[in-house]
């Protein structure tokens, strides 16, 4: 059976999706990425977050038609599904749903495109820049969503960055959190190169630490894992779609994941609970995992306090109930 976090009765509940795009070009999502929004409707989270690779483009292969018809895929199977049960959705873009760069300049056109049209409703602090990059508030949160799509967040980005941290908003945030597609630090195999990880990793963590950052939630390493270095806490979301991957130097087999956060009333950080989807949704043991995950731009140690294994459900948030039926 699937667990929903553990609470008290009131409380805040994200649910952290990523890499949910198939093969290049498809317009449909396996069998898992429909597992998961079926268990997003029971639990009714108060927001879900996708942390990039919505779609699976990043292909000279594909035409216009053929990109559009994956954000219309997208739609279908995901963004209206959620909209129907009036659960907020906030993404960052991966490289699969096209980098801003010249090389797929196609592609990130489209995507922009898509994002003006289904804007989600959100209380914007700042959408200047949206969809590329942008910050909101909620519910007593300060969320910034920075475009790490690829390896470089530049000069531009970061200033921003800084000065939104700086805000009476983000200051006064029960918990600041800040989303992009690429982690800082490597985790998974076939991933431990320069081109996967952000760039000059360790200075940008020393700014999000100044800037008071609690997560740095981030996806592409299709392998969920939460460290910790400083004050920061960094959580790397598994994939639901194609190509779960092992942690490095783990014999681990890969899994496909979805990450549930519950921030109690009474809570200065989230229990985090995260689901094996490709697994009869089981729950990830923190025992289970690496302790550490040497990649070789640093060393990323387990994170471990947060974490639940209870078989408590969020009261008035049932993983039991029927949804198949509103599939559509």
């Amino acid at each position: 059976m699937a667990q929903a976090p553990a609470s008290a009765k009131e409380g805040l509940t994200i649910v952290v999706v990523s890499d949910i795009n198939d093969a290049y070009g498809a317009v449909t999502y396996s069998p898992q990425v429909h597992t998961a929004l079926d268990y997003i409707v029971r639990l009714q989270p108060d927001l879900v977050i996708c942390a990039g690779d919505m779609v699976a483009g990043q292909n000279l292969k594909l035409s216009e038609d053929n990109v559009r018809a994956m954000w219309r895929g997208f739609d279908e199977s995901v963004l209206s599904r959620l909209r129907r049960h009036n659960i907020p959705f906030a993404f960052t873009f991966g490289n699969h749903d096209g980098p801003n760069n010249s090389k797929y300049g196609h592609e990130r056109n489209i995507a922009v495109e898509f994002w003006q049209n289904n804007k989600p409703e959100l209380d914007y602090l700042d959408s200047s820049n949206f969809p590329g990059f942008y910050s909101f508030a909620f519910k007593g949160l300060f969320i910034a969503i920075i475009d790490a799509a690829t390896s470089n967040v530049d000069q531009i980005q970061r200033e921003w960055l800084q000065n939104q941290l700086q805000s009476e908003t983000a200051r006064v945030a029960r918990l600041r959190v800040v989303v992009g597609h690429l982690p800082l630090y490597a985790i998974s195999e076939g991933r431990n190169q320069a081109s996967d990880v952000l760039a000059d990793a360790d200075a940008l963590q020393a700014m999000f630490n100044a800037g008071g950052v609690d997560y740095y939630i981030s996806g592409h390493h299709h392998a969920f894992y939460i460290s910790k270095k400083a004050d920061l806490k960094m959580l790397s979301a598994g994939a639901l779609g194609g190509g779960p991957r092992q942690y490095l130097n783990s014999d681990l087999p890969p899994v496909k994941t979805l990450t549930s956060l519950h921030l109690a009333d009474a809570a200065g950080s989230f229990e985090v609970l995260t689901h094996e989807v490709s697994n009869s949704m089981k729950v990830i043991k923190l025992s289970d995992l690496p302790k550490e995950l040497h990649g070789y731009n640093g060393i990323s140690t387990l994170f471990d306090r947060q974490f639940s294994s209870q078989e408590a459900v969020v009261p008035g948030r049932s993983a039991d109930c029927d949804c198949q039926a509103d599939k559509q």
